[in-house]
């Protein structure tokens, strides 16, 4: 038999799994990266608080979760001899900010082995809430390296020149500057930060001459709240040994690219082994989650209904498979994650008119407009990307489309069934309107609309072909068939049958989250204004009252049926 010592593994503490109020219960691995996500008030920071009081051992009763099951295994003695102090007593000293504990090793593992988590939980967990972010970037105690082990992440920075390294370059994809930590400071173990000067012969870090050239440097402690809140999550998650971190809104104080870069760099760089749990209502903190392409990333979205909060898992692959597309990629679309309701537009001025609509809609009423996002897809024929995709987000989404959406039978039956819409139930209905419209008399005849094309590009002799030109061809085109007229006068072109029929379709839809303009199309709320596209809705915005003109009635009114669905 050796006469070794045997290995011992040290203790560590995960979450296993979380049963919630809605019945759903969730498990986790040792490397998750789990991303809460949801509206305000949804419950996204609660859920946080939950699971750091479970490791504190408060019995107090929780709002959201039921029950947090926690994997505990390995023993005490490492964690204690590796991260406390050894007194001249031969007792062990826990010592950071205002903590202070000193026990036996003997009493230490009486606590391990008897599960006194509120004794313990300094070990094991940290919760980075904003106060807590910055005040890691100030500077600890100094501390004897020989006698005493690093408790604070910057005095494990002073001990290890390849953390400090590593925290640095980090540090500098963010600001553009170094992080530096002051070697012969004294009491203390400041950061600085700026251009790290270079050490010249003769001198070391401690050297008088380099420190002067340093400390001219400002001292991280000093920065704003967005460099400090930004430092202390890496500090915190990068550096120190809990085996779970907590973190509350990482994307507070900080601009939107250094968010996203945040994001990427937890998912990129975490050591394995670590779980973090994360709250956020950033968009671009989501998208550097996704950027770093780490199957280890969860997120959950919340639904609060009443005293109920919904988890919703999402999966990997629909979420892979929305990031591999260019459009959805590069839009807000993430950004319905943090709404209660989602509307889908054809176009970005569809989205500015019907949102300022809503938004006057509640002006002046004391009332807070719904917390409603409005977004587009570039055309009716990406609708049905963008409804999956939203789908499993499980966000809750509202289609508008013009009404020659029932034009072409391929993408009205394709927009549909992504809305979970049964075609037996609608193929008939859209038979009648297809044979209705097709009996019309077009407008212009095949003569016709070769005269006026001809007259047109007789007209011109100058290069290169004039937009104005090309647009009047474009619209003798469109004016060649029914559904030019349709679009003009919307549902009112119907008429006997297949204006009931049309009514029909129109009920079935609405009752599935699609909502077919009734005026035809956007630029038909307000007539006055022969205007298109994004001329018209900026005139409209500029010098209608949308809140009371008599012409906007019928706009109105379709907004209110979108907000109530």
């Amino acid at each position: 038999m050796s006469n070794e010592e045997p290995i011992t593994e040290k203790a560590e503490i995960f979450v296993k799994s979380i049963s919630f109020n809605d019945g759903t219960t969730l498990d986790f691995a040792k490397s998750d990266i789990v991303v809460f996500t949801g509206a305000n008030n949804a419950g996204k920071s609660q859920v946080l608080r939950e699971i750091n009081q479970k490791f504190k051992g408060d019995n107090n009763v929780f709002k959201i979760t039921k029950q947090i099951v926690l994997d505990i295994a390995g023993q005490i003695q490492p964690i204690i001899k590796e991260r406390t102090k050894l007194t001249p007593d031969g007792k062990y000293l826990y010592e950071i900010g205002n903590k202070s504990v000193t026990r036996s090793l003997l009493e230490w593992i009486i606590l391990w082995e008897r599960k006194f988590l509120s004794e313990l939980y300094v070990f094991f967990i940290n919760f980075l809430n904003t106060e807590k972010r910055i005040s890691s970037s100030n500077s600890p105690k100094s501390f004897d390296t020989i006698t005493t082990n690093p408790q604070h992440p910057i005095q494990y920075l002073y001990v290890d020149d390849e953390k400090e390294k590593e925290l640095s370059e980090y540090f500098h994809q963010a600001f553009g500057i170094n992080l530096i930590v002051d070697r012969g400071a004294g009491n203390n173990i400041p950061l600085f930060v700026g251009d790290k000067p270079e050490i010249q012969q003769g001198e070391d870090r401690v050297s008088k001459s380099y420190r002067e050239r340093l400390t001219r440097l400002p001292k991280l402690q000093e920065q704003g709240d967005g460099i400090r809140s930004f430092t202390g999550i890496l500090l915190d998650t990068f550096i120190s040994n809990h085996t779970v971190t907590l973190i509350d809104e990482p994307e507070a104080f900080l601009h939107p690219p250094q968010s996203r870069l945040l994001g990427k760099m937890l998912a990129k760089n975490t050591p394995n082994n670590r779980q973090l749990f994360i709250s956020t209502h950033s968009e671009d903190f989501l998208k550097g989650l996704l950027d770093a392409d780490n199957e280890n990333v969860k997120i959950i979205r919340i639904n609060r209904e009443g005293n109920t909060n919904h988890m919703n898992m999402l999966k990997n692959e629909d979420i892979k498979q929305l990031w591999k597309d260019p459009i959805l990629r590069y839009s807000n679309i993430l950004s319905g994650l943090f709404h209660s309701k989602v509307v889908i537009c054809e176009s970005d001025t569809d989205c500015r008119f019907y949102q300022s609509v809503m938004n006057a809609i509640h002006d002046g009423e004391n009332e807070i407009s719904p917390d409603i996002l409005f977004t587009h897809c570039g055309g009716k024929q990406r609708l049905k990307t963008v409804i999956v995709a939203l789908k499993s987000l499980n966000v809750k989404i509202v289609t508008i489309a013009d009404i020659d959406i029932l034009n072409d039978k391929n993408t009205f039956k394709e927009i549909t069934d992504s809305l979970g819409i049964n075609w037996t139930e609608l193929e008939s209905k859209w038979n009648v309107i297809d044979n209705y419209v097709k009996d019309q008399r077009l407008q212009l005849d095949t003569n016709e609309v070769k005269k006026e094309i001809g007259q047109i590009l007789n007209s011109v002799s100058i290069n290169p072909f004039p937009q104005e030109n090309i647009n009047k061809i474009k619209k003798i085109l469109k004016n060649s068939t029914a559904w030019s007229k349709i679009k003009e006068v919307g549902k009112k072109f119907f008429t006997g049958e297949p204006y009931t029929t049309f009514n029909e379709i129109d009920t079935i839809c609405k009752k599935n989250g699609l909502f077919i303009v009734p005026v035809g199309e956007l630029e038909c709320f307000y007539k006055p204004n022969t205007n298109h596209g994004p001329k018209w809705v900026n005139e409209v915005l500029e010098r209608v009252d949308l809140k009371n003109n008599p012409e906007l009635r019928d706009a109105r009114e379709f907004i209110k049926n979108i907000i109530s669905f």
